[in-house]
């Protein structure tokens, strides 16, 4: 295993995953053992937006019944169920992180869906050439330091005319920000790449760019909402605290703060293998 790879996984693995979420349940009321897809959203959609900002990407990336899709960096399955129930595709989630791959997939079992999902790594995908319709990303391309690499395993599993769709954090033209931010403690396992880095990236992977938006004044708008109802004493539409740990107030804040300081984009990528 590499570096990278064992810090990302130190990062994001905390050992007591599911017991933080299966108390968060029951301590919104609902019964950890029978819970809804649904249920899990405040603490499973591990991105800024929550649940908006994976509707919003299924709606850019036009997935529907019956696409063969690939959650690549599924984190806890969030993305995965929404994917499988709201649009009804079949969904294979893979994470490069053990504990969210096991607590994947029992939430998944508890929601009483049936997802398969895989430890893996996104640049050696365990997969045959030309399987999905569809290959999915949201927040993971910041912890993957070879781009070009990721888009050519990614063309590599796609079938020919299938799409790639990418919402993800990127270096903005202000400098460097400032850590600890949502997917590292420093710059050693942040990997940002600029709008065009990526899109350059994309293309010498064998991908063709269908669109890229720059996603970030909703993301601020979004984040202000949030701030505003916290202030007013009401409780936040998101908790990924839950699952990223009791410190993530602070690096979710300096993520914020970067984004409205153009140190940080957030942009949407759609992409095709030809």
């Amino acid at each position: 295993m590499t570096d990278t790879a064992s810090t990302v996984q130190s990062h994001y693995g905390r050992g007591d995953l599911l017991d933080r979420i299966l108390a968060a349940l029951k301590e919104s009321g609902v019964d950890p053992e029978q819970p809804r897809h649904r249920d899990l959203f405040p603490f499973d959609q591990l991105h800024g937006v929550g649940v908006v900002a994976t509707r919003d990407h299924a709606e850019r990336a036009a997935l529907s019944a019956g696409m063969y899709v690939l959650d690549l960096g599924c984190g806890v399955g969030g993305c995965s169920r929404y994917l499988a129930v709201e649009r009804q595709c079949r969904v294979i989630g893979i994470d490069l992180t053990p504990e969210f791959v096991a607590v994947a997939r029992d939430l998944t079992r508890r929601c009483g869906l049936d997802i398969e999902f895989r430890q893996a790594n996104a640049l050696a995908l365990p997969f045959p050439d030309e399987t999905f319709d569809h290959v999915w990303c949201h927040n993971v391309t910041m912890n993957i330091p070879d781009k070009k690499g990721l888009a050519v395993e990614v063309a590599r599993v796609l079938k020919r005319g299938g799409r790639f769709s990418c919402v993800e954090v990127a270096q903005g033209p202000a400098g460097a920000p400032a850590f600890p931010l949502p997917w590292a403690m420093d710059a050693s396992s942040s990997f940002l790449a600029t709008a065009e880095e990526m899109r350059a990236a994309l293309v010498a992977g064998g991908l063709r760019i269908v669109q890229q938006l720059d996603l970030t004044p909703t993301s601020l708008a979004y984040a202000r909402e949030a701030a505003e109802r916290v202030a007013r004493g009401e409780p936040s539409p998101f908790r990924n605290g839950i699952v990223m740990g009791d410190d993530f107030a602070p690096r979710a804040r300096n993520s914020a703060a970067s984004l409205a300081a153009g140190k940080l984009v957030d942009q949407f990528i759609l992409a095709e293998r030809p």
